[in-house]
């Protein structure tokens, strides 16, 4: 006799601009070849249970149209004690290590890169990424490697956590 392993989709953890999500990232006119990183957030419930498994789906609109195939970078800086990250990361939504994007987003986790189609600002470009966080703590960093700045509103621009948590029925 075999059992069914389902997937049931838990509560979403969303990062937006401050006041608009569960926790705060401003991606509004991220320069072409800059970074961000959110404010730092707990993946866990009520309980301090997280999740091993997350669908991670990425959302933003270029200002201006990149060249197809360029990308942005999102990564996250994982926190053990919710205190301490790694890659220069701070846990507060700022601007990430400007000129040193480079160097410091090695020691990050890469979560996965939203491949850009040649479209401007009425487009929201969108990926979705199955992410495994070693920690309940962190925060999403991202890394524009685009030319391109983003849109400098933030209607579209957002991250959303979603925990995959397995059952049998």
């Amino acid at each position: 006799m075999s059992t069914e392993l389902l997937i049931r989709q838990g509560t979403a953890k969303v990062w937006r601009v401050a006041g608009e999500g569960d926790y705060a990232i401003t991606l509004a006119g991220l320069a072409g070849s800059a970074g961000r990183m959110g404010q730092k957030g707990d993946l866990a419930d009520a309980n301090g249970r997280f999740a091993p498994r997350w669908s991670v789906t990425v959302e933003l609109n270029m200002h201006a149209a990149p060249s197809a195939g360029t990308a942005i970078e999102i990564y996250w800086a994982a926190s053990r004690d919710n205190t301490t990250f790694p890659g220069g990361a701070t846990g507060s939504d700022g601007a990430y290590k400007p000129g040193e994007e480079s160097e410091w987003k090695r020691q990050l986790m890469l979560i996965g890169c939203l491949v850009l189609t040649a479209d401007g600002a009425s487009v929201v470009q969108t990926a979705v990424f199955e992410f495994w966080p070693p920690t309940r703590y962190g925060c999403p960093v991202v890394i524009n490697t685009s030319g391109q700045i983003l849109e400098d509103d933030n209607d579209a621009h957002r991250i959303t956590f979603v925990p995959l948590v397995d059952e049998i029925p």
